[in-house]
């Protein structure tokens, strides 16, 4: 279905499609379904310079499983917008653009936990996560689904300082709720004076993240890259987290299954993820000729 805002943009003005992962090109089982890959493959393989790119606030190992299914794992043009906005990668797996904790930020904040005796936080580092306490190992993995480095914390701190290597994330998990409240109240300034965005679950589990990055700025960042104007790019999205990312294109494509909050801000208007709406809403625009035959 299309929405009365408007018709549906010729195929040939069209150079960039952008899309949200749960609730929008996987079905409610989380998968792709073979339709999708089915049709995404056909489109790709009719328009080998259109750039396919997936957005989301996973990692990159966390989504090899899914370029596999859409068969793009080694295909051109098929970017990545990863940890809702931090980092965009081509097709390759290369860095082309990443935003970054302050160093200054980090070397202080594990000052603070090294005076709790705290080493319990987990560096997010381009492909890895790196941690300090083996007890961590498991949930590492299972959160980051990526390579785990388990190191000394006050020789990696002295890379961080010396500006060796960068954090795009830090997580940290305090022991109880009193001590997360005692630990974040010191890091709070810092947060404010390098203006960081932070999350934080029962004052217990923390995230700090750079401030204003998201699935906006990243596509901004990516077609900036690509010299793509944003009249030249369709996103898909279902979450009210998708708003900055459809403000930042020009055919934004609201799911069926998507948030009241997020319909008004969108341009198109497709099916539910569960009768696949990325799917059916590229096959009309891009197959137009296949499914008149």
């Amino acid at each position: 279905m299309v929405n009365m805002n408007g018709e549906l943009p010729d195929a040939s003005k069209i150079k960039l499609i952008a899309t949200d992962l749960d609730g929008t090109l996987l079905n409610p089982n989380g998968e792709i379904s073979e339709r999708t890959s089915t049709i995404i493959k056909k489109v790709l393989d009719k328009f080998p310079n259109l750039h396919f790119v997936i957005t989301s606030s996973r990692e990159r190992p966390a989504i090899k499983h899914i370029r596999e299914a859409l068969d793009i794992l080694n295909r051109p043009n098929t970017e990545s917008i990863l940890l809702n906005g931090c980092i965009i990668y081509e097709s390759s797996g290369k860095i082309i653009w990443q935003n970054t904790l302050p160093n200054e930020f980090v070397v202080k904040f594990h000052n603070i936990l090294n005076s709790f005796s705290n080493d319990n936080y987990i560096y997010s580092c381009e492909d890895d996560a790196v941690l300090f306490n083996k007890n961590l190992e498991r949930e590492a993995r299972e959160d980051f689904q990526k390579k785990t480095i388990l190191v000394d914390s006050h020789e990696y701190n002295k890379k961080v300082e010396a500006g060796e290597v960068k954090v795009n994330k830090i997580c940290f998990l305090a022991a109880n709720e009193k001590e997360g409240e005692e630990i974040n109240s010191k890091v709070d300034v810092l947060v404010k004076k390098y203006d960081l965005a932070y999350a934080y679950s029962n004052n217990v589990f923390f995230e700090y993240m750079p401030h204003q990055t998201n699935k906006g700025t990243g596509i901004i960042q990516l077609i900036k890259i690509l010299n793509i104007s944003k009249d030249e790019v369709m996103a898909f999205g279902d979450g009210d987290n998708d708003l900055e990312f459809f403000e930042s294109v020009g055919w934004p494509v609201a799911m069926g299954n998507a948030c009241d909050a997020l319909k008004p801000y969108a341009q198109l208007t497709t099916k539910s993820n569960a009768e696949d709406g990325v799917a059916d809403m590229l096959e009309r625009i891009f197959l137009r000729e296949e499914q008149m035959n």
